[in-house]
């Protein structure tokens, strides 16, 4: 995936950066993709999390709102919290641009179902991310035709409000009474409250700002129904032949070459900047 999105930049942007495993982009690391287009004028920074199945197949829509696993919409809400928090501290986050910018993408070959209209049209900024015209746009959520998405949420941040003053009223109780027996009563209901509640889900929704719930349901996009891993050589080949104006079997040595300098950049843990070059009509191109 890292090469097709730089075949494409090469092909489609003015500028752009490139990045895999960046530290502090938490559930959207595996790669940070941030471009200018050409048309439009604009700057987007794509950071996407990579879920390829070796089948393809189809994602029940209820995975998204499962409080855990590979589609768990929750994962995902709380790394856009801590990554919305950190945005202007984090120096890996700030090499990636303004917080404006960020989009947030889970990128699958997979399909899943939308119950809203799919986005993905030719002057579509994030046009650049889709693996070919026949393979599927992407899924974004709104309140009208995802009620379920958005209740899932809402219910949650209810239950995070319940767990957090449940426990408030027990330590107050507790800082209050003498009364041995009462006393023990309350260590005995906190026991439970900590033992029968699933002590992962108070982890990680007390990680959340639900505050921010319906900002992230407006900036994660799943790109489903993508192209897999072999399709994508051939789409490769494609942009590096339009990027090069090449011919197709000198777009097939590039590619070779192409691939070889990508296995060295992507040991580069984290890095915007990495090392690939290619000569294209006696210019080099490179990730800077």
């Amino acid at each position: 995936m890292a090469a097709f999105l730089l075949a494409r930049a090469l092909n489609r942007t003015k500028e752009f950066r490139l990045a895999s495993n960046v530290d502090g982009a938490g559930a959207f690391d595996d790669l940070v993709f941030r471009y200018r287009l050409r048309e439009p004028d604009v700057w987007k920074t794509c950071f996407i999390q990579l879920k390829h199945k070796d089948d393809g197949g189809t994602i029940q829509r209820s995975s998204l709102t499962q409080m855990s696993g590979d589609f768990s919409l929750l994962k995902y809400f709380k790394s856009y919290c801590e990554i919305k928090n950190n945005a202007a501290a984090d120096s890996n986050l700030k090499e990636c641009g303004p917080f404006v910018d960020f989009e947030f993408v889970i990128y699958t070959n997979a399909k899943i179902e939308s119950k809203s209209p799919l986005q993905g049209g030719e002057s579509d900024p994030l046009n650049i991310l889709i693996s070919g015209t026949d393979k599927g746009e992407y899924i974004t959520f709104d309140k009208t035709h995802d009620k379920d998405i958005f209740n899932f949420f809402e219910d949650l941040s209810r239950l995070n409000e319940f767990i957090k003053d449940l426990k408030s009223r027990i330590t107050r109780i507790q800082n209050m009474v003498t009364n041995k027996t009462i006393v023990e009563e309350l260590k005995s209901l906190e026991e439970k409250v900590n033992t029968h509640i699933e002590t992962t889900w108070i982890d990680e929704l007390a990680k959340c700002d639900f505050n921010l719930f319906e900002e992230f349901l407006s900036k994660v996009k799943i790109f489903h129904s993508q192209s897999n891993e072999e399709s994508l050589k051939g789409l490769i080949e494609t942009e590096l032949q339009q990027a090069c104006k090449a011919s197709p079997s000198v777009a097939n040595f590039i590619y070779t070459k192409f691939e070889e300098s990508l296995y060295k950049w992507q040991g580069k843990r984290g890095k915007l900047c990495g090392s690939v070059k290619i000569q294209c009509n006696g210019n080099r191109y490179k990730n800077t």
